[in-house]
């Protein structure tokens, strides 16, 4: 039986949010334990971006009649806190470095994510979706640019707790 398209808003909806509420938790980690300013900047502002795309996202999906997927969230959660394991015996400039490009694939992730949702609400004529689509991933653009600025002084960084070669 084939979706609605309501319906199929809705998941995508369910599905942006979900990623936006279980990034909340991992931006809050990072911007705890980064010790770089500008990185750190970057991250506290887009928490209070992703916060209001998320109260924005939960608003659009209950205007269509459906409810947040709670479920998903906290598997992205989960997901994030056991990356998070992975770098455990790395240095904070190192841990820095992979939570920066990590963070960046997720910008990007959520940039292809609400082009796609945008596409699709404006080719079944709901521009209200489109509009907010459009709206967030503009802001998602934006965080994606800042962290990218940022990321070849934090590669940088990592270098002074490297042990020198004679030769490469």
């Amino acid at each position: 039986m084939a979706e609605e398209v309501k319906d199929r808003i809705i998941r995508y909806l369910q599905d942006a949010h979900a990623a936006e509420d279980g990034a909340l938790s991992s931006l809050k980690d990072i911007a705890a334990e980064a010790t770089n300013t500008d990185f750190k900047a970057a991250v506290e502002e887009h928490i209070t971006v992703t916060q209001s795309q998320a109260d924005r996202l939960a608003t659009r999906i209950a205007a269509l009649g459906g409810e947040k997927a709670h479920g998903k969230s906290l598997l992205n959660s989960i997901i994030a806190k056991g990356s998070g394991l992975l770098n455990v015996f790395h240095d904070q400039e190192d841990k820095q470095t992979q939570d920066a490009i990590k963070l960046y694939a997720l910008e990007n992730f959520e940039v292809a994510t609400y082009t796609s949702l945008k596409a699709f609400s404006d080719s079944v004529g709901d521009f209200e979706t489109a509009q907010l689509a459009d709206a967030i991933l503009a802001e998602e653009q934006l965080a994606a640019e800042r962290i990218l600025r940022v990321l070849p002084t934090l590669a940088k960084s990592a270098v002074a707790n490297v042990a020198p070669q004679a030769t490469l």
